[in-house]
C-alpha cells in the first residue's frame, strides 16, 4: 500500500507543477504531513525526488537515466539518427530532433556540430511550445485554439528578445510556417541562436515531430537559406520513408 502511495506523490508532479511542498502534497492526497515525509525520504533515497529547498521538492535524476533508457529503444529517434548525422555533416550545424508532449516540446535527440553551440535543446530537456524553429512547426499544425490555451495557461512566455508571445502575432507566424513549410527563428529561446526547422509527417500525414539545425547567429547567417533548408527537407525526407 505504502508502494501506491508513493506513486500518488510521484504523479502529483506535472510540467506545470515542477517543485511541491510537503503541507501541499499532504492536503491534495489527504495524508498527514509525517506520512508524506515518510514517503518522501525513501524516494529521496531512491533518487526519485530530490529537495530544491528545505521542505520543497522536485523529480530527482533516476527519471534522466529511465527516459535515457525509453529513448534507446525509440523508434523515430532511431530512424532519425543516421539523417540527423548527414544533415550535421552537410551544413556543419546541430540538428535537433523534437515532439510534442501536451503543451510543451520534448528534445528527443541531437547530433553536435563540430563547432559545437550552447543551446536549451539538449537531450530530454522540455522546450516552450511558442517559441523557436524546434518548436512552432508542431504548434503550426495543431488547433489554432492551442495557441490561446497556452496564453490562457500563463505559458506565452518571454525567453528571449525576439520571442512572440501576443497571441495573434504567434498565429500569424504560424500560418507563414505552413505556407513556406518550414520555420525561421533567431533569438527566441537562447540569444543569438539562429535555427530552421521543418516538420516530420508519419504515414498518414500527420506531424509528429521536427528536424531543425541551429547555430550563432553570426555564423549561420553567412550561409545560403536555400541550401540549409534543401538539406534540411532532404533529411526530413529520409526519415519519412521509414515512417
Amino acid at each position: 500500500m505504502s508502494g501506491a502511495k508513493m506513486l500518488d506523490i510521484l504523479d502529483l508532479f506535472s510540467l506545470e507543477h515542477w517543485e511541491l511542498s510537503v503541507p501541499q502534497i499532504a492536503v491534495i492526497l489527504e495524508q498527514p504531513q509525517s506520512t508524506v515525509y515518510r514517503h518522501l525520504r525513501v524516494l529521496k533515497e531512491k533518487g526519485y525526488v530530490m529537495e530544491a529547498q528545505a521542505g520543497v521538492y522536485k523529480l530527482g535524476y533516476r527519471f534522466l537515466e529511465k527516459a535515457r533508457m525509453i529513448r534507446s529503444q525509440n523508434s523515430l529517434a532511431s530512424v532519425a539518427l543516421p539523417a540527423m548525422r548527414v544533415l550535421t555533416k552537410e551544413t556543419e550545424e546541430t540538428a535537433i530532433l523534437t515532439i510534442a508532449s501536451d503543451l510543451v516540446v520534448i528534445c528527443l535527440e541531437r547530433v553536435e556540430s563540430t563547432m559545437p553551440i550552447k543551446v536549451s535543446a539538449e537531450i530530454g530537456q522540455v522546450l516552450p511550445l511558442h517559441a523557436g524553429a524546434s518548436s512552432k512547426p508542431l504548434l503550426a499544425y495543431m488547433p489554432e485554439e492551442t495557441v490561446d490555451l497556452l496564453h490562457s495557461r500563463e505559458l506565452l512566455r518571454k525567453f528571449a528578445d525576439n520571442t512572440i508571445v501576443d497571441t495573434e502575432l504567434l498565429k500569424a507566424d504560424l500560418r507563414r510556417i505552413r505556407e513556406r513549410g518550414y520555420a525561421v527563428s533567431e533569438s527566441e529561446v537562447d540569444e543569438q541562436v539562429l535555427a530552421y526547422g521543418a516538420p516530420i509527417r508519419d504515414a498518414d500525414g500527420q506531424v509528429i515531430a521536427v528536424l531543425s539545425i541551429a547555430g550563432p547567429v553570426e555564423r549561420l547567417s553567412q550561409k545560403a537559406e536555400a541550401q540549409l533548408v534543401s538539406h534540411l527537407h532532404q533529411a526530413v525526407h529520409e526519415i519519412q520513408t521509414y515512417l
